[in-house]
């Protein structure tokens, strides 16, 4: 969902030419899996850091994109809302002290983003939710102003053909409708991505799904959302619902939401990314010039950047990435259920307890 150069789904023969570089791109990812063109027997791992930007007032901030430009780090990219942005740490072979040199890094990193952000009266906070976040923060004016949130936005409050709503019951009750999608930025995620073994992928993926519940038990942070203490990670429940795509029409009720654990153990590689397609209306387009099956055909491994996209407007809980890095193609699972905070060594504490999980597969 990084790339600038996307279009909504619209014109029908837009969306069949897609479909078909899409389910081309399913095709080459199970050949490539049979071809033994994955890279193996090695893992790694890495990390994405979400966080919220406050004024002196512990309120969330509209200055996001003043800090971003203050920091001037390619680690770093916008974020929904004009109070978060995020960190894209280093993949690292999982060896050694890769997990003290992540800690490292992110330390590192925040220090800067913390630097940029005094200069201008501001601070940094790292919480799955802000608890400070009140109705002002989800109004239109906090969203970042670039073109692919804003068409986000558009194409799904359109499919949704009604405004949001939330109904979140714990020790209290949130029930609220809204016009937009930026409850989703109350959010913010301490997101790790695991390298899985080729030849393990389904195994991985259940054994990650089977894990899911025991490690969010032991990182929940977030029950406060608009003053209201709801879930002990209301994070889970906020994201279903603030971009759920589903009205509340009867012919609707059995379409799974966008953002979903899943509903069944997969059966392969192609089963998750199949189901998907089956599942989940297309949003976005983008012009794709080269058919993956003709790239795969001349030795050369395709980017499947039909499905990178597609796979980017589904948030799996448990995402299944593919990726190029030095021409070798490879496998992750993205743990996206973690929350930011409330240190980095908390998170680095999760990230360790979940990759330990990972590697030590029974």
């Amino acid at each position: 969902m990084g790339t600038q150069e996307i279009s909504i789904a619209r014109d029908p023969q837009s969306k069949k030419r897609f479909l078909k570089h899409l389910l081309h791109d399913v095709e080459a990812i199970e050949q490539i899996l049979e071809r033994g063109l994955f890279e193996s027997g090695i893992t790694r791992i890495g990390a994405e850091q979400e966080f919220c930007l406050v004024d002196r007032h512990f309120k969330p901030s509209l200055n996001a994109l003043e800090v971003l430009q203050k920091v001037k780090d390619d680690h770093f990219t916008p974020e929904l809302a004009r109070y978060n942005l995020e960190i894209n740490l280093d993949p690292r072979e999982l060896t050694g002290n890769a997990l003290s040199a992540m800690h490292s890094q992110l330390d590192i990193l925040l220090e800067k983003a913390s630097r940029a952000a005094t200069s201008i009266d501001e601070q940094i906070i790292l919480a799955g939710i802000l608890p400070s976040i009140d109705y002002r923060a989800v109004q239109r004016q906090y969203m970042t102003p670039r073109k692919r949130y804003e068409e986000l936005g558009r194409i799904i409050l359109e499919l949704r053909g009604q405004d949001f709503e939330l109904n979140i019951t714990g020790v209290d009750e949130l029930l609220i409708s809204h016009q937009n999608i930026l409850f989703e930025a109350c959010n913010t995620s301490f997101q790790c991505h695991y390298q899985v073994q080729p030849d393990r992928f389904t195994d991985s993926y259940n054994w990650a799904q089977l894990l899911a519940g025991p490690v969010l038990s032991v990182a929940a942070n977030s029950p406060i959302l608009l003053g209201r203490q709801l879930w002990a990670e209301t994070r889970i429940a906020l994201f279903q619902q603030s971009i759920d795509t589903r009205g509340k029409g009867f012919h609707l009720r059995e379409r799974e939401q966008r953002v979903t654990f899943g509903n069944r153990w997969i059966k392969g590689l192609g089963d998750v990314f199949k189901n998907d397609i089956a599942r989940h209306t297309l949003l976005f387009l983008m012009e794709i010039q080269n058919d993956s099956l003709d790239i795969l055909d001349r030795g050369e491994i395709p980017k499947l950047e039909a499905l990178q996209l597609h796979n980017g407007t589904v948030y799996k809980w448990n995402r299944p990435c593919y990726g190029v890095s030095d021409g070798k193609p490879h496998l992750r699972i993205e743990n996206r259920y973690l929350p930011s905070g409330p240190t980095t060594t908390d998170e680095i504490a999760n990230l360790t307890f979940w990759s330990g999980l990972m590697a030590n597969m029974p």
